[in-house]
């Protein structure tokens, strides 16, 4: 007896939702159908069927003439689909096609009929170079595809790896192309299993998938593609603080890429975020992961955070530092600003592709820069000129802020303008990498003089040079360091002493200043994380400048200082401070921040070039999953499994030697001898990972073999430890017979 109110409270509240939607003229709101599924007779289905053939009439390709010559290759196509086939591959169609004894139609005209059974709905067929080769004949297998992986958890799979693989893309919205394979495993999507490669490259032409792309800056490139993004599994938005209480005026830069029109399109912003998650380290607040549906927050080092977010037709890029805005290193915030620049260039290019569209010189954005307050936005074409004074009702110069975000990547000195820090950056305590960078722009008698004139002794000088006698460098920094910890100096110091010494306060600038970086190595290997292998081989060769390069990777003194102390072996030390550097994960340690650091540090990064020149970055990718799936499942290896049974399953098969067993089995503790045959099957990689996984399996740890694997034809042994390890085979099967006759 309500329908008729609730009919109109309902296309009211549609009608208001969409009154500004550009797309609302191709919306049908009229009528609003109301069908009683319980009542057969019920008059509102022929109201149902009459709309539908209303629309069916009013459709642009109803009442054109059809060429009798495609009917029966349509008829043909509409038989195979009744006996259950679903998907032909192209050369099955045109083969179809020439047997048939009414009509053969032409390449042009069996082209333009794909086409034209497309627009119609009738099968599914895009003209690109991935998806060509085949056609959905069956538009109802896309219906089985979605359903297979975007679903609620009401139907999730009972087995618990598939099921595992659904409940990490619901917390992430990530899912890998095996893992997706997996699920079309299950009886009831087998048929889609045969064209698993193509169904997957359509849900990507579609967006129901998303690509995780990157593009290398130099040459604008596509990288190789790990991970997906699955939008629509990540609905959550984001409803935690985190800009309010981090996104602060005093810390944080903004610009904004905006779009023409009212909104963007949601495929693209997703496609950005992936490249985003494959450059930069995830960041978690409060232990809640930044990543919601048109938002993520990301670590670029330990100082700098930057969050992407949509809003309206606007990406806002946020850029925070932890302690003033007036420190952010000018450097930084450049390549974020162009990295994502190129990324969404090269994302809008796609799609210009995808329509047909000839690509246009024009962007589909353009770039704005905001106040401090976040509310002023000005077009870079405006500040470009620098003929404006683009000062916003705030009163903040926003030139200011545009010259952090382009920043001259080979200017060593300030602008004529250039104000020196700000006051907020004046009262912050300095940095480690802060006191680094100063002692290497400053001669060592100069760093003499400001220290005493900051009231530190003579002697405690003396004793720095006594200390470390050959190392300038270490003597500079130690004094900056002392001066932060015992005399509390704060930057305002610093350039309050530099003042009174009539020296120039512009060398506070060059702090938050870094060394470009003209590297050599391709940005596949960069964004990896090195192996053991590397960092055993860039050891040796840092030498003297160990402390620095700790510092510049973010180690704390108290750390170095500990290493300095237990290694007395400067290659010892090198190699501490570099394992060191890569467990910590709150910055993801890629190949690019060690490469930084050599030249910051003024190693350089040649020494890193020639150790990875040769190295497959297949091999980088497929170690990192290897790792990643042994930390993944650490904690129940190393409580659940029995090692000795592992171990003499790997000795049978020749990956480890009775040494390696000795190292294990001297430690007490079960626990930590489970710990060391996990970094010794790490180190070695192939074969004693799957050996290690095929043991798991053998001695009844199925499940923890089942989620440990994967794919590793790619990842080769080391060759510094083949035959250091061969040796130690032989070694082994003589010392165990030794043993044994014993």
């Amino acid at each position: 007896e309500n329908v008729e109110t609730r009919r109109e409270e309902l296309y009211s509240g549609i009608e208001e939702l969409f009154k500004e939607h550009e797309g609302k003229h191709h919306l049908v709101l009229r009528p609003l159908i109301f069908v009683n599924a319980k009542d057969k007779a019920d008059p509102e289905i022929e109201v149902l069927k009459k709309t539908i053939t209303e629309l069916t009439f009013d459709h642009p390709c109803w009442g054109e003439r059809m060429p009798n010559a495609c009917v029966p290759l349509e008829l043909e196509i509409a038989e195979l689909v009744a006996e259950g086939k679903q998907i032909m591959s192209l050369v099955e169609v045109k083969e179809l096609n020439d047997i048939s004894e009414v009509s053969v139609l032409s390449p042009e005209q069996l082209t333009d009929f794909l086409h034209y059974q497309h627009s119609l709905g009738k099968i599914v067929y895009f003209d690109t170079p991935q998806l060509r080769d085949n056609v959905i004949i069956s538009p109802l297998l896309m219906v089985e595809v979605m359903r297979s992986f975007i679903t609620d958890v009401e139907f999730w799979p009972k087995e618990d790896k598939t099921r595992k693989t659904f409940k990490k893309m619901s917390e992430n919205g990530m899912i890998q192309k095996l893992d997706l394979y997996q699920i079309w495993e299950q009886e009831e999507f087998c048929q889609i299993l045969p064209f698993k490669e193509y169904i997957f490259d359509m849900l990507i032409h579609l967006d129901i998938v998303s690509e995780q792309r990157r593009y290398d800056t130099k040459t604008g490139s596509r990288l190789p593609i790990e991970h997906f993004f699955v939008p629509c599994m990540l609905t959550q938005r984001n409803d935690t603080d985190f800009l309010t209480q981090e996104c602060t005026p005093e810390r944080t830069l903004s610009l904004a890429f905006v779009f023409k029109g009212t909104i963007i399109p949601p495929a693209l912003p997703n496609r950005l975020i992936c490249a985003c998650l494959s450059m930069w380290t995830l960041k978690q607040y409060r232990g809640r992961k930044l990543m919601f549906s048109g938002f993520v927050g990301l670590s670029v080092d330990k100082e700098h955070d930057i969050v992407v977010c949509v809003e309206g037709n606007k990406i806002l890029l946020y850029l925070i530092h932890k302690r003033s805005k007036g420190l952010i290193v000018p450097e930084i915030a450049t390549s974020v600003r162009e990295c994502l620049h190129l990324t969404l260039e090269r994302i809008s290019e796609f799609y210009q592709s995808t329509v047909h569209e000839k690509v246009r010189s024009q962007l589909p954005f353009h770039t704005e820069y905001s106040c401090s307050r976040f509310i002023c936005y000005f077009p870079e074409e405006r500040l470009a000129l620098k003929t404006d004074e683009c000062v916003c009702k705030h009163g903040d110069d926003i030139t200011l802020n545009w010259k952090v975000w382009n920043q001259e990547q080979k200017q060593k000195q300030c602008d004529l303008d250039c104000t020196g820090l700000s006051e907020d950056a004046l009262s912050q305590f300095p940095n480690n990498i802060e006191l680094l960078r100063l002692s290497v722009n400053c001669e060592t008698r100069m760093i003499h003089d400001l220290a005493l004139h900051l009231e530190m002794e003579e002697t405690e000088w003396s004793d720095k040079v006594e200390n470390y006698p050959r190392n300038t460098q270490m003597v500079k920094f130690l004094t900056l360091i002392d001066l932060r910890e015992n005399n509390g100096i704060r930057f305002r110091d610093l350039a309050k002493g530099l003042t009174e010494m009539k020296l120039t306060m512009h060398t506070l600038c060059m702090m938050r200043r870094r060394k470009q970086v003209m590297s050599n190595i391709p940005d596949d290997i960069l964004d990896s994380i090195p192996t053991d292998e590397i960092l055993d081989n860039i050891s040796p060769q840092i030498g003297k400048m160990v402390f620095q390069l700790g510092t510049e990777l973010g180690l704390s003194i108290a750390d170095l200082e500990n290493i300095d102390k237990c290694n007395c072996d400067l290659t010892a030390q090198s190699k501490e401070v570099l394992f060191t550097w890569r467990r910590d994960k709150l910055v993801r340690p890629t190949i690019r921040v060690l490469e930084q650091a050599l030249v910051n540090s003024r190693k350089g990064a040649r020494c890193l070039e020639e150790v990875v020149k040769n190295v497959d970055p297949k091999t980088l990718r497929a170690v990192e999953t290897v790792t990643d799936r042994i930390k993944d499942n650490e904690d129940r290896i190393i409580h659940n499994i029995q090692t000795s049974q592992i171990l003499d399953h790997m000795m049978t098969h020749l990956v480890i030697s009775a040494d390696d067993r000795l190292d294990v089995e001297h430690y007490p503790r079960h626990d930590d001898q489970n710990k060391a045959l996990l970094d010794i099957v790490i180190k070695r990689r192939e074969p004693a990972y799957s050996v290690f996984v095929d043991g798991l399996r053998n001695y009844g740890y199925e499940d923890i073999a089942n989620d440990l694997e994967c794919v590793t034809h790619d990842i080769s042994p080391s060759p510094t430890l083949v035959s250091a390890e061969n040796e130690g085979m032989s070694k082994g099967v003589i010392n165990t017979s030794n043993e044994c006759l014993y």
